[in-house]
């Protein structure tokens, strides 16, 4: 829901793409929770209603074309690809936090080794970075922050799953620590389309994180004019 507290206020222009400066970060779709096979969809279909989740995997299989063009525009014009996932240090994830996943003890069904693996369709390609987080937000259980203030990157480009959760609280973190931050509206997806749409309301408010279509940002990346870098 609109804020109107920001009406009272210019909105901000979004930041333009800047070679060199720009990181495109897909969040979470991994076989764990963007896959009927995965842990999530074990788990509804072990407790008898796999129906609660039917459009959160209709809503997957939209975005999937559009952050596969979107990452092929990125590699055609040698910018950086960057890849989130939940990957836990445990069996049971009792290192992860509990805000963020039920707590082991109460955890129905186990993972498996497959549960970490991106879909292949996203999934990433020689020498493009892998994070591997046990919370929420990439930014709070990753050093992703100085890797990218090393390299000079200041503007994040997001996709991923799900728009109200770790999407929306890795981009309000990124946007806190300073970066320009510009959301995929048809690059990420929730388990419901209202909330999806809910979160990018909120996100959207004063124009503290843009928001731009796969098509917008592809373009935008392509005019860029970058020579892809060797072995990505």
């Amino acid at each position: 829901m609109h804020d109107p507290f920001y009406d009272f206020f210019p909105k901000r222009e979004p930041a333009p793409l800047v070679a060199g400066e720009v990181a495109l970060v897909t969040i979470d779709l991994q076989y764990l929770d963007a896959h009927t096979d995965g842990w999530v969809g074990r788990v509804a279909g072990a407790d008898g209603r796999p129906e609660l989740l039917a459009s959160r995997w209709k809503g997957i299989d939209e975005i999937l074309p559009n952050v596969n063009a979107v990452q092929g525009a990125f590699r055609e014009a040698g910018q950086e690809l960057i890849h989130v996932r939940v990957a836990y240090r445990t069996v049971d994830g009792r290192d992860g936090g509990k805000a963020y996943m039920p707590s082991a003890d109460v955890e129905p069904l186990p993972r498996d080794s497959r549960d970490d693996e991106f879909l292949p369709e996203v999934a990433p390609r020689e020498n493009e970075m892998i994070f591997n987080k046990t919370s929420a937000s990439v930014f709070s259980s990753t050093g992703i922050d100085k890797v990218l203030q090393r390299m000079g990157i200041k503007h994040l480009v997001m996709t991923g799953i799900v728009t109200d959760g770790c999407v929306e609280l890795s981009s309000r973190d990124a946007a806190d620590r300073g970066y320009a931050v510009t959301l995929i509206t048809d690059g990420c997806s929730a388990s419901t389309p209202e909330a999806h749409d809910d979160a990018l309301q909120r996100m959207n408010d004063g124009g503290f994180i843009a928001l731009k279509t796969s098509a917008e940002i592809t373009e935008e990346v392509g005019a860029l004019n970058v020579p892809a870098k060797s072995g990505t």
